[in-house]
């Protein structure tokens, strides 16, 4: 089945650079060009909320488990905490030398990570009152375009061409290294039968190709093409069945996992936007809900919105 148009939103004046659903499916949160975060019910499109307190665009946005509080960063060097109901800003950190290009929580957003322009991976306490990072990981030699955060790793793609991922209990590193620029990771869900459940990672590249790679020994299981990217950051996602990206040729792609990940061929492409797509993410519960399996988020230049059913 193909992905249909449920709602193609137009609230930002702009390129929307980020979305993403919350953890319950049920909103979406958007934010770009015109500084501002949109909150929207999923279902029905309708805006919620707006978030205006950035002084540049805002380039990435990240949720609490329980919804109540969100994370956006963007060219102002800046990362805002928020509480969702309020439209409060809690805590402002603002270490970053350059642009800030992505964020990530932990559950219950008392650990904010971020990563910039500056090469640099931010770790921070939103319990302190305390200004500066609770540490900075300085390793990369390009710039910072993706961060994951779970319980035990920070996971972190660099233009430089790597992904690495610090073991926060044990304190080591390790970097799997490509032969191009990473413009995104992501985290494969669990319960992937075509890979064994062996724990892979999602790594979309600025030649045009997004990576399946083993976990913690980088071995390429597979990879996807079809889709452009070659001068922007742009956003893949998957769940156990299938992948999907934005593309600079203002479609969303899709790839069967079992099917595709040796062909590297595209099973669909989705036409909607007028401009480069930037992002693409599933509903959150696209892997364990039949109606939601075709569930999508994408985000263009073009400032619209789609949600995918």
């Amino acid at each position: 089945m193909t992905p249909q148009i449920l709602h193609k939103l137009n609230y930002h004046v702009g390129s929307v650079n980020a979305g993403i659903f919350d953890p319950t499916g049920e909103y979406i949160v958007t934010g770009g060009q015109d500084k501002a975060i949109r909150l929207c019910n999923a279902q029905s499109g309708r805006l919620v909320q707006t978030y205006e307190g950035h002084g540049w665009a805002i380039q990435d946005l990240a949720v609490s488990s329980d919804s109540t509080r969100m994370a956006s960063c963007g060219g102002d060097r800046s990362i805002f905490l928020w509480d969702v109901e309020t439209a409060q800003v809690n805590r402002k950190f603002a270490q970053h030398q350059q642009r800030v290009d992505c964020v990530a929580l932990n559950s219950d957003a008392s650990i904010v990570v971020s990563g910039s322009f500056d090469k640099t991976v931010m770790v921070w306490d939103a319990r302190s009152s305390q200004r500066a990072p609770l540490q900075v990981l300085s390793e990369s030699r390009d710039s910072v375009s993706s961060v994951r955060l779970t319980d035990k790793e920070i996971i972190a793609g660099s233009i430089d061409g790597s992904v690495r991922i610090y073991d926060i209990r044990a304190g080591k590193l390790l970097v799997n290294t490509l032969d191009c620029p990473v413009v995104s990771v992501a985290a494969m869900p669990s319960g992937v039968k075509a890979f064994n459940d062996t724990g892979c990672l999602l790594v979309g590249c600025m030649d045009g190709s997004i990576q399946l790679l083993e976990h913690h020994t980088g071995t390429s299981l597979g990879a996807f093409s079809g889709h452009q990217c070659k001068e922007y950051r742009i956003r893949c996602d998957a769940n156990r069945e299938t992948v999907v990206s934005g593309s600079e040729d203002h479609y969303v792609y899709l790839w069967n996992i079992s099917k595709d990940s040796d062909t590297g061929s595209y099973s669909a492409r989705l036409s909607g936007h007028t401009g480069i797509v930037n992002s693409a993410v599933f509903h959150p519960h696209s892997s364990t809900s039949e109606s939601k399996q075709h569930s999508v988020l994408s985000t263009a230049a073009d400032g619209s919105v789609i949600i995918w059913k």
